[in-house]
């Protein structure tokens, strides 16, 4: 009774991700642990946690970071919201972002022809979502952030030396090369140590920062955020420093397209259809194209490690 117990409770917890149908061998079945449902591939390096520097405490139980996805999400499918989506990176992402532009470009017109190409897919997904669901685009956070879908480590920067090179976190592995170039540098350190309020790094002594790991299901990798919390404005996004806002934009256009052009694929439960939504938008932010780096269970990397049952939520 107790493996029958099990079995079901693993086909309705996948049913209920619902991120993309890919039919996938017997043997790389859902393995479900109390209420976190992981892939294989998302159990090879252990629990998820915060690099050294960083105590964990609990800073999500008003669900912030999970409205955080939310906001993010919206802005995403909004036909003007790409300059609204950069604000929900951390200072030194969203001027990087406004530095990278062409002369005579901006936010709101990054390939020359004020966004079009994403204008365009907005209105697409638009109307097959209103057929397919019968109701506008509208994120019910407590119904599609589960632990099922995304699960939220949060902490306190105590030591922001320890952090060099090691923040943001690797989305994908924790175990694959390391880009420097990417993370914060001994300059970043200096800086959040000796300026007010860290500076334009945000990594000073008592920052509130957090890891959102998106779980792997049903052929798509787990790959984890890397947030901070900006005083008075909230949660943001800590994206690679070598995330321009041209590859930005190309990133969400591409992930879009790559669910606009599966329509097929969009679950039959909208909240699932949600939450891939999601996964394509936060994984643009991370340099992840849905389309090229979708594979069946059996062929998914060790993403990165597996959030503990003790994550906070």
């Amino acid at each position: 009774m107790l493996n029958r117990i099990s079995l079901l409770t693993a086909v309705c917890m996948t049913a209920s991700m619902g991120l993309f149908v890919v039919n996938s061998p017997a043997a790389d079945e859902t393995t479900v642990t109390r209420t976190t449902t992981v892939m294989p591939g998302d159990m090879k390096e252990g629990d998820l946690k915060l690099p050294a520097g960083i105590t964990t405490k609990n800073f999500n139980d008003d669900k912030s970071i999970d409205k955080a996805f939310k906001v993010l999400t919206d802005d995403a499918l909004s036909k003007t919201g790409f300059d609204n989506l950069v604000s929900k990176l951390v200072d030194q992402d969203r001027d990087r972002m406004k530095n990278s532009l062409a002369s005579g470009h901006s936010l709101t017109n990054i390939d020359g022809n004020n966004n079009k190409r994403l204008q365009d897919l907005v209105t697409d997904i638009e109307g097959g979502f209103k057929t397919k669901y019968n109701t506008k685009f509208d994120i019910d956070v407590g119904k599609v952030y589960t632990p099922g879908f995304v699960h939220i480590m949060t902490g306190e920067v105590t030591d922001p030396a320890m952090l060099v090179g090691k923040w943001p976190v690797a989305a994908m592995s924790l175990s694959g090369p390391n880009d420097s170039s990417a993370k914060v540098t001994a300059g970043d350190a200096n800086q959040a140590s000796n300026k007010a309020f860290g500076g334009d790094v945000n990594l000073e002594k008592g920052r509130k920062v957090a890891l959102a790991h998106i779980m792997a299901s049903n052929g798509m990798k787990g790959f984890t955020a890397s947030l901070i919390h900006e005083n008075l404005v909230g949660w943001k996004f800590d994206v690679p420093n070598t995330i321009t806002a041209e590859k930005l934009y190309g990133n969400l256009v591409n992930n879009l397209t790559y669910l606009d052009t599966h329509k097929d694929q969009w679950s039959s439960d909208v909240n699932a259809a949600y939450r891939q939504f999601t996964y394509a938008t936060v994984a643009a932010l991370y340099d992840i194209n849905i389309g090229t780096d979708k594979g069946t269970a059996s062929g998914l990397d060790a993403g990165s490690p597996r959030p503990s049952e003790a994550t906070n939520r």
